[in-house]
């Protein structure tokens, strides 16, 4: 999990035309089945938003998104892996930022995209609530999918909510959970597990009260997401707390019980190294999560 904090962050080299990674995933349905999921991590234009912790921008353009360039990536991801994507259900179209930003994801090409996921019944994109209501509405009426908006919350802690530069509140999130919930758009929502100068039960306490704000505001999938080293912070990468995977295990017990059947619940364990019974224990249970 560490990361050599005196290694200075830098952009990698990407192409406009190729996405920078799919991953084939399985995931929890609510309903006690699992998804077969193809992710597509788009490159795409920088986000705006410039939250303090992230690192996605390693992996962006330094110009707006070319129009046509976002089908193309499409077409090569699920080329290059047809016998697998085949199979895939839904399709996640993650851009390292937001998708309804049109410098990222060019509005001309929303029919394209549209075509492009017909076969899928879920399509998951992610966005923060500052941007494009309208164009959210013209894609979605364009997809024959449930589509789902998977939102960074981070954290509900008041201070570091703002110290994170997310230019949202916890009042934001909420009317935009609402305005997703009017408009028949499912709710998907990032949680961080810990913030520097927290100890790793601050971190689990403050996670819990997160995943019950989601919760009640309607997130059909909840994402706990361990802080990692070398995310930016400000600095302050070095005050993280340690959390043990331990730590990540109970957490998700004890959200699973706080939301009682309401919301898939599950841990990030990309990096994470570990005894392999309990990391095989996480992977369960998200796998196997039945809603009520």
């Amino acid at each position: 999990m560490a990361t050599d904090l005196n290694q200075p962050l830098s952009r990698n080299r990407v192409s406009p035309d190729r996405a920078f990674a799919v991953i084939d995933e399985q995931e929890a349905d609510g309903a006690g089945r699992f998804a077969e999921v193809t992710t597509i991590l788009l490159t795409a234009s920088e986000c705006p938003i410039g939250c303090n912790m992230c690192d996605l921008w390693q992996n962006t353009l330094l110009t707006n998104t070319p129009p046509g360039a976002i089908p193309r990536q499409i077409d090569a991801a699920l080329e290059n892996r047809r016998a697998k994507s085949d199979h895939a259900q839904w399709i996640k179209l993650y851009n390292s930022g937001n998708f309804f930003d049109a410098g990222s994801i060019p509005e001309s090409d929303y029919s394209a995209i549209a075509e492009r996921c017909q076969r899928f019944s879920r399509v998951v994109v992610e966005n923060h609530p500052r941007f494009g209501g309208k164009r959210l509405q013209t894609f979605r009426d364009l997809i024959d999918a449930q589509l789902e908006i998977a939102v960074g919350l981070e954290t509900v802690q008041p201070r570091w909510l703002a110290r994170l530069g997310k230019r949202m509140s916890r009042d934001d999130f909420d009317r935009y959970a609402r305005w997703l919930r009017d408009q028949g758009v499912d709710l998907r929502v990032f949680l961080i597990v810990g913030v520097p100068g927290i100890s790793a039960l601050e971190a689990i306490r403050w996670a819990r009260l997160a995943a019950r704000h989601a919760c009640r505001a309607g997130a059909r999938h909840i994402s706990l997401i361990p802080a990692r080293v070398g995310h930016g912070w400000g600095g302050l990468a070095t005050k993280l707390p340690e959390l043990s995977v331990q730590h990540l295990a109970d957490l998700q017990r004890h959200v699973l019980k706080d939301v009682d059947g309401a919301a898939v619940v599950t841990i990030d364990v990309w990096n994470l190294e570990t005894d392999p019974q309990t990391l095989s224990e996480i992977k369960h249970v998200n796998l196997s999560q039945r809603s009520t």
